[in-house]
């Protein structure tokens, strides 16, 4: 992975309980380096999905250009969580301790006594001006549930959440997210933010502990903030105390939100079809996707506002810069057999081709077979957008894959969360979830015990994977999400595919036996 070990101890994985949502009654689920959602249709797995991209835009601050409209930059991730301190808020011995410290961090840092962009606590009198102001206080544009309330209606497409509470239900949806922030590996405090949906008037509370420990990366951002702030002591007193808990706060917040404060990415189902859209109406899609919960035009259809972040991303994604080139570069070399390139056009979108080996020509990708438009974004999502330490949300990505191929996409997405990038996939393969139980089963060989095994470089501890299985119930009517796990002794992952299996057996066998019986 590419977080060291003291961000790994700040940051963790994240919990998500989901109760009355969408189709699901009941959902615990971890995030983990690689999660994936499995089980029968109309279950919620694409409900969950679409709620993690939501969730991570608003903690991430790129929910300000997907309500408000385009604002130049996104806002800032604290403005969010507070309104800030209010400098007659501290004491003369707070103001003295928090310069204090700003003032010796100044120093060891200029003495090259601190390592460059180290991780730190701040120190309790510090961390006891800032902890209140992550629970409480207006965001930057209003409610801060509100804010949150409009991101998931855009994301799911819905014109008021209440919608999305689970169909008869007499309680309210709730979201839960708990992060365990920690300065120690055996130290550990939760903090939690609750949504809770019900009837007009949607709420968000926040919860932390008074012990919880507040840690922050000390870069060279955070240093000219608080020189800027000690600089502004003796010509302004309340300005400097309000630059010193600005830059601090925004600074902890991303430890304090975890892994959701990481950039996400989503990635609908029937990407095939979706490549297909003429573009005109790919363009008229986009524009009208600004506004939730309106149909602007009689003519033009409405999408999610995740399936509108998708298309926009695809007809004008920057092609001018390449952040993960050999992942794209793999996927093209070992199962689309061919590159996919990106022209820029007249009309500033993005036009897509795809060029097979030894070809010198390119086809137009509507010409391309279904499994190259199927993978034709994986492949400029991972060569233009997506960077070590965001989150990579795919609906099915086995759709259009023979099985082999399926296989060696499971290895591809694997060696992805071994990199750094965190993976959520949704899915009904078979082959993708066996492949994904013999690479965590794999990592019980010694490295070098692994030579000439299918995937000896993409092994993943039981800790990088997580599988959720949905399972439909009819009492409380609604789907309940349980773990499963790497079975050593039966293989694989228990799902109900071998009762299927089973049942389709018992099937050839019955019409066997009925055959032998007529004597045909």
């Amino acid at each position: 992975m590419s977080t060291s070990q003291t961000e790994q101890q700040a940051t963790g994985d994240y919990r998500l309980d989901v109760s009355d949502f969408g189709p699901i009654a009941k959902a615990s689920v971890d995030l983990r380096p690689l999660t994936m959602f499995i089980g029968p249709s109309n279950t919620g797995k694409s409900y969950l999905a679409i709620l993690i991209y939501a969730l991570h835009q608003f903690f991430n601050g790129t929910v300000s250009n997907a309500v408000f409209g385009k604002v130049t930059g996104p806002v800032s991730l604290y403005q969010f969580l507070s309104a800030g301190i209010e400098p007659s808020e501290l004491s003369d011995e707070d103001t003295e301790n928090l310069f204090d410290w700003i003032g010796q961090t100044i120093k060891k840092a200029g003495a090259k006594e601190l390592p460059k962009n180290f991780h730190t606590a701040l120190p309790e009198s510090i961390a006891a001006l800032i902890r209140p102001l992550l629970g409480t206080g207006p965001s930057f544009h209003g409610p801060r549930e509100d804010l949150l309330d409009s991101e998931i209606g855009r994301c799911f497409g819905v014109n008021a959440t209440r919608q999305l509470i689970r169909h008869r239900s007499k309680a309210s949806a709730k979201v839960i997210l708990r992060h365990s922030v920690s300065d120690t590996p055996v130290r550990s405090e939760p903090f939690e933010y609750e949504f809770t949906l019900k009837g007009e008037n949607p709420t968000l509370d926040a919860s932390i502990p008074t012990t919880t420990p507040l840690r922050l990366e000390v870069n060279e951002n955070l240093l000219a903030r608080l020189k800027h702030a000690l600089s502004l002591l003796t010509l302004d007193k309340d300005l400097a105390i309000k630059s010193a808990t600005d830059g601090l706060l925004e600074a902890v917040v991303p430890y304090v939100v975890g892994p959701l404060a990481r950039r996400a990415y989503y990635l609908p189902a029937n990407r095939s079809g979706i490549m297909d859209i003429d573009k005109a109406l790919v363009r008229a899609l986009i524009q009208n996707a600004a506004t939730v919960g309106s149909r602007p035009s009689a003519t033009t259809p409405m999408v999610s506002g995740g399936l509108a972040d998708f298309l926009e991303h695809l007809v004008q994604m920057p092609v001018e810069r390449s952040q993960q080139p050999s992942h794209a570069e793999r996927l093209e070399r070992h199962i689309l057999r061919g590159t996919i390139r990106v022209e820029r056009t007249a009309s500033d979108y993005n036009e897509l081709f795809y060029r097979p080996e030894n070809w010198k020509s390119d086809l137009p990708l509507m010409r391309a077979s279904s499994m190259v438009s199927e993978l034709a974004p994986v492949v400029l999502y991972l060569r233009y957008l997506v960077q070590p330490d965001d989150v990579l949300i795919i609906e099915e990505p086995e759709a259009h894959l023979h099985p082999a191929m399926q296989a060696v996409f499971a290895r591809e997405l694997a060696r992805l969360a071994r990199s750094g990038i965190r993976v959520v996939v949704t899915t009904h393969s078979e082959w993708l979830l066996d492949q994904f139980a013999n690479l965590v089963r794999l990592s019980s060989l010694p490295e070098d015990e692994r030579k000439g095994l299918p995937g000896a470089d993409e092994a993943l501890r039981p800790e990088q994977f997580g599988a959720w299985l949905f399972k439909p119930k009819q009492r409380p009517k609604g789907s309940v999400v349980e773990e499963i796990r790497v079975d050593p002794e039966a293989g694989g992952l228990l799902t109900d595919y071998s009762d299927i299996a089973e049942q389709l057996y018992n099937e050839w066998a019955e019409i066997g036996n009925r055959i032998t019986e007529s004597g045909r």
